[in-house]
């Protein structure tokens, strides 16, 4: 092969690969602009009532934990200031994780995106934003959000991991209020003769596939996202602990 020929195969390569990348990068774009249609604040409130949850059970096992082995007594107990404290303690400590790690959603940005591109064609993502832009499309996408959150809160209520637990009291409060307003803000008459474009997307094979795709594959997203971190908070509470030592301490000094 000669050197001009080598040069025009490289160029021709480099314009393919520069072409596809550009192509990448523009549905990854309309994947996002799809994404920041919906508003998840619904599932992430019921997501993050049950990590405090599970967050505060964890917290209150390694104080119990360090009560038993250091032999602090009856008196070490969550009445207890120093407890209190050290239970404050902890409870930012790991919370501030999980508003990393989960609330703040950025985990999530990236396989939804993946999730979106795997699923629908370049034509199909067009078609998507530009129906959702409609009065008619935003009426679904808050349909989705709260088919979504629904499906989050029958996961964790279903199998039992939601409790009824101490300290929780403004948590519930927001899930329920943000869960109800959704719930209100979603509903409107499918007998409506100007819904008609609503009902025909709802029914077309696109529609069907988007609800399925957002529902029940961006659920199980989270759901999973939820177990995780879920997992991991007794380990975490316990690296934290050194935190709360000197409390620890002075109520020992007190006891003395």
């Amino acid at each position: 092969m000669s050197h001009s020929v080598r040069l025009t195969v490289a160029a021709l390569a480099a314009t393919t690969i520069s072409i596809a990348a550009a192509a990448e990068v523009e549905t990854s774009a309309k994947a996002e602009a799809l994404i920041a249609m919906h508003d998840l604040a619904t599932s992430v409130s019921i997501g993050h009532y049950y990590l405090k949850q599970e967050t505060l059970l964890a917290v209150r096992s390694q104080l119990a934990r360090i009560g038993r082995e250091e032999g602090l007594g009856a008196q070490w107990n969550p009445a207890n200031a120093y407890w209190r404290q050290a239970e404050e303690a902890l409870l930012e400590e790991v919370t501030a994780q999980v508003e990393r790690d989960f609330a703040s959603l950025q985990w999530l940005r990236p396989l939804w995106v993946n999730l979106s591109r795997r699923e629908f064609s370049d034509q199909e993502l067009d078609a998507l934003i530009a129906h959702f832009r409609s009065e008619v499309g935003r009426k679904q996408i808050q349909i989705v959000d709260h088919t979504v959150s629904t499906h989050v809160m029958m996961a964790l209520s279903f199998s039992g991991k939601l409790k009824d637990v101490p300290g929780l009291d403004e948590e519930r409060s927001r899930m329920q209020r943000l869960w109800n307003d959704e719930d209100n803000a979603m509903r409107f008459s499918i007998q409506d003769a100007a819904n008609a474009e609503g009902q025909r997307f709802a029914l077309s094979p696109l529609g069907k596939k988007y609800f399925a795709t957002a529902v029940l594959k961006l659920t199980g997203i989270v759901n999973r996202r939820i177990d995780d971190l879920a997992a991991q908070l007794p380990a975490s509470a316990q690296t934290s602990l050194e935190r709360v030592r000197p409390l620890v301490n002075e109520f020992k000094s007190g006891r003395v």
